[in-house]
């Protein structure tokens, strides 16, 4: 099963957990550090890549962003598209996005990067669509999280069985509160996000490490798309 049938499989389960705002760490982890590397509103074209729900996608929108959602998933991008605040949101897969070159002022990937079946597709399609000055600002689970073996990602104790530079598919099961999620990604050490940013025209120009445990959870960036 690919990433995005996996997705598309949860996607009722991750309807009803996105939407429940206690259930993770979007509005008081992800979002606020995304929050803080976004560039102002220019009025050109932002890109929620695999925006899910639509949830950093309606946010967006009410900074006062002109936002397109693009996902994978047909279940996430019809509750996307009928969500309110209103955004338009085309089914497509990360690595082939109906955008024109240099269309895009700004890409947003809010926890999709380590979901995408074509990971050096996906980027080479954001340095593709950004033109020259435009960014993207991307969270992830940070690489020392997704590198512990699965039993310990939500213990105290950490065990590590498998290299950090290896990456590697990993299924995470949470249940809280009456509500389960299956996340299934790939845990990517740090430097193949940067290796993959360098070989498409980007520079890093913000990287934030989160969380309040004794290694970060959260990994944010803002790469800057160089060129004339």
């Amino acid at each position: 099963m690919s990433l995005a049938e996996s997705w598309e499989q949860h996607a009722a389960e991750w309807i009803a957990w996105a939407r429940t705002s206690e259930h993770d760490g979007f509005w008081d982890g992800t979002w606020p550090a995304l929050r803080q590397l976004l560039p102002a509103p220019t009025g050109g074209a932002v890109l929620d890549l695999g925006c899910g729900e639509g949830r950093a996608g309606r946010e967006l929108v009410n900074l006062g962003y002109r936002v397109i959602g693009a996902d994978r998933s047909a279940t996430l991008a019809r509750a996307a598209t009928a969500a309110r605040p209103a955004m338009s949101v085309v089914l497509a897969d990360a690595a082939a996005l109906p955008l024109g070159d240099r269309s895009t002022d700004l890409v947003v990937a809010c926890m999709s990067l380590l979901d995408v079946d074509d990971f050096p597709g996906t980027v080479r399609e954001i340095g593709r669509i950004l033109r020259p000055g435009g960014h993207l600002c991307m969270a992830v689970i940070h690489p020392f999280i997704s590198a512990q073996d699965e039993q310990s990602m939500h213990s105290a104790s950490f065990t590590f069985s498998r290299p950090y530079l290896q990456p590697r598919r990993y299924v995470d099961r949470i249940e809280r509160d009456g509500l389960g999620m299956t996340f299934t990604s790939m845990h990517r050490p740090l430097s193949d996000y940067a290796s993959a940013l360098f070989a498409n025209g980007m520079v890093l120009g913000a990287l934030t490490e989160s969380g309040d445990g004794a290694i970060p959870w959260l990994l944010a960036a803002r790469a800057d798309k160089v060129g004339q």
